[in-house]
């Protein structure tokens, strides 16, 4: 085998991904310019139960939860404590980072339907279907809703 055909059939593989590639883009572009809308990720029922938080960083690194509503202390995050709860909210403050949207403002906490729980930041409006991180780390968020029974394989 020549030189010339090694190269043309290591280019076939290569030119079959970028056509394949090239045909899901169109394929996606056109269903989305004909109308079609993702579903949203937060049910259209209403919440079984809601719960806003407000979180608070203090001067010692501590990460401060209460209740939007009563002002009730929910839960203090130590230094090295809380890995998935401080990840989960700093990501969030970063979106509204990116995109301009005031830094400080609350979380809702939702349970719908089939036990699914979601984390909506009222700032941005950015949901998070708790339920897609686990159980155990849906068990995080669901420990500050009232009926702590909430939440997939809790």
């Amino acid at each position: 085998m020549s030189a010339a055909s090694d190269k043309i059939s290591e280019a076939r593989p290569f030119g079959a991904i970028v056509v394949g590639l090239a045909m899901v883009v169109l394929v996606i572009g056109g269903e989305r310019l004909n109308g079609y809308v993702p579903p949203p990720s937060l049910p259209q029922d209403a919440a079984s139960q809601t719960r806003v938080l407000q979180v608070a960083d203090a001067a010692d690194g501590d990460v401060i939860v209460r209740d939007a509503a009563t002002g009730a202390l929910l839960a203090t995050y130590h230094s090295g404590e809380g890995s998935f709860f401080r990840a989960t909210l700093r990501t969030l403050v970063n979106d509204r980072r990116h995109k301009g949207l005031p830094l400080e403002g609350n979380f809702r906490l939702e349970t719908h339907r089939g036990n699914q729980l979601f984390l909506i930041d009222e700032v941005s409006g950015k949901t998070l279907s708790m339920n897609a991180f686990g159980p155990a780390n849906t068990a995080v968020f669901s420990a500050f809703m009232f009926n702590h029974n909430k939440g997939e394989g809790l």
